[in-house]
C-alpha cells in the first residue's frame, strides 16, 4: 500500500516563532564556528563521540548543538548520533578559500552581540547601541581600541570581500584604465583583488597613516608592492590624483550623509573629467520586500552612523557630490558596482 507523505504548510504562528527564535541559530553557529567542527568533517563524516574528543566537549550536549543546525542545513546526520558537513556548512571550513567562517565567530563576539541587543535604546533615542554600551561613535571607534576583536572583524570581512566583491570586480572591464586608486580601502584586500584579476593594472591605495602601514605587509605578502603605492591622508580634506578609476567598496554604508557628501567631494577634485568612480555598496530595496540587506541596515543602526541607502539616496548623494550614475552591475550577491562620471 503506498503511503503518501503529507506536508504541512507553516503556520502565521510558527513562522512568528521561528523568526522571534533566530538568535539561536546565530549563536549555535557561532559556537560550532569556535569548535571548528567543519573542518573535522572535511575528509568523512564522524561520530559525535569523536567529535565531541576532539573538541574536548560534552558530548551530549555537543549533540544537541549539531542536530539543531542540521534541521537548518549547515550539518546533516547521515546515521543516528554521525554527522556530515552540507555545502552550507562548507563555508564553515577554514580552508575552504570562500570561508565565512569568521563572520559567524564575528557576529557572537560582545561588541556585536551585545550592541545588537541594544536595539530598543537605538530606537528610542537614535544613538547607536556601541555608544551606549562603549561610550563610542561607532564599531570601528570601538574595534581600534580592542585589536582582538578587529581581528575576527577583519577575517570576516576578508570571507565577505571574497563572496561578494570578487565576482562584481570579475565582471567589470577595467581593461580601458591603467591606474586605480582605492580610497579608503584598508588594508588592501578589495585593491588586491582588482590587481590580480588585472595585471596591466597600476594602483594607488589611501587610507589613514596607521593602516596604511599594515597595508604595505599586506601588499608585500600578496607580491604586489611594485604595482601599487600606498598612500597615508585623512579622505575628509583630499585623495591622490591621478587615477583614471577611482573605487570605494563598503564605504558609504558606515557613514552619515554628511560624511558621504565629503568624501566624494574629495573625489570629484580629485579624477580627471573622463574618470569613472566605481562604488560597491548594497542598496537596500523598498517596499516589503525581503532582503538581508535590511538586516545589514539595522546592523548599521545599532553599531555606527552609517545606513543602507535606497536608488534615490545614492542617487542624490551622487549629483550632489558633481557625479552621475551611468550603470549598476549585481551578479546575484547582496553587493552593486555603481559606476560614476563626473560632471
Amino acid at each position: 500500500m503506498n503511503q503518501t507523505k503529507t506536508v504541512e504548510k507553516k503556520s502565521p504562528m510558527m513562522a512568528f516563532v521561528e523568526l522571534v527564535s533566530g538568535f539561536w541559530i546565530s549563536q549555535a553557529m557561532n559556537v560550532a564556528a569556535k569548535l571548528g567542527i567543519a573542518d573535522l568533517l572535511t575528509e568523512e563524516a564522524k561520530s559525535i563521540d569523536e567529535l565531541a574528543q576532539a573538541t574536548n566537549t560534552h558530548t551530549p550536549s555537543l549533540y544537541r548543538l549539531l542536530r539543531t543546525l542540521a534541521s537548518v542545513g549547515v550539518f546533516t546526520e547521515v546515521e543516528p548520533h554521525r554527522f556530515a558537513l552540507t555545502e552550507i556548512g562548507e563555508y564553515l571550513r577554514s580552508d575552504n578559500p570562500d570561508s565565512l567562517r569568521y563572520q559567524a565567530i564575528m557576529h557572537g563576539d560582545e561588541w556585536h552581540w551585545l550592541g545588537i541587543g541594544e536595539m530598543f535604546r537605538t530606537i528610542k533615542d537614535g544613538k547607536p547601541g556601541i555608544q551606549h554600551l562603549y561610550h563610542v561613535d561607532s564599531y570601528w571607534e570601538y574595534l581600534a581600541q580592542n585589536p582582538e576583536f578587529q581581528s575576527s572583524f577583519n577575517k570576516a570581512m576578508l570571507g565577505v570581500s571574497k563572496n561578494y566583491h570578487t565576482p562584481l570586480i570579475e565582471s567589470y572591464d577595467f581593461s580601458k584604465f591603467t591606474k586605480v586608486v582605492d580610497v579608503a580601502g584598508g588594508e588592501g584586500v578589495f585593491l588586491s583583488s582588482i590587481l590580480k584579476a588585472n595585471p596591466h593594472l597600476h594602483g594607488v591605495l589611501f587610507d589613514m597613516p596607521s593602516t596604511i602601514t599594515k597595508a604595505a605587509d599586506f601588499l608585500e605578502k600578496e607580491g604586489l608592492a611594485d604595482r601599487c603605492k600606498t598612500v597615508g591622508g585623512d579622505v575628509f580634506k583630499g585623495v591622490p590624483a591621478g587615477g583614471d578609476v577611482y573605487t570605494m567598496s563598503y564605504i558609504m554604508i558606515d557613514w552619515d550623509d554628511n560624511s558621504c557628501l565629503k568624501i566624494l567631494q574629495s573625489i570629484r577634485q580629485a579624477i580627471t573629467e573622463k574618470g569613472k568612480l566605481l562604488i560597491i555598496d548594497s542598496i537596500i530595496p523598498v517596499g516589503d520586500q525581503y532582503s538581508w540587506i535590511k538586516w545589514v541596515d539595522l546592523f548599521e543602526l545599532c553599531l555606527g552612523y552609517g545606513k543602507v541607502r535606497t536608488e534615490a539616496e545614492f542617487r542624490e548623494n551622487f549629483e550632489q557630490a558633481g557625479f552621475q550614475w551611468l550603470e549598476n552591475f549585481s551578479v546575484g550577491t547582496p553587493s552593486s558596482l555603481m559606476e560614476l562620471t563626473p560632471v
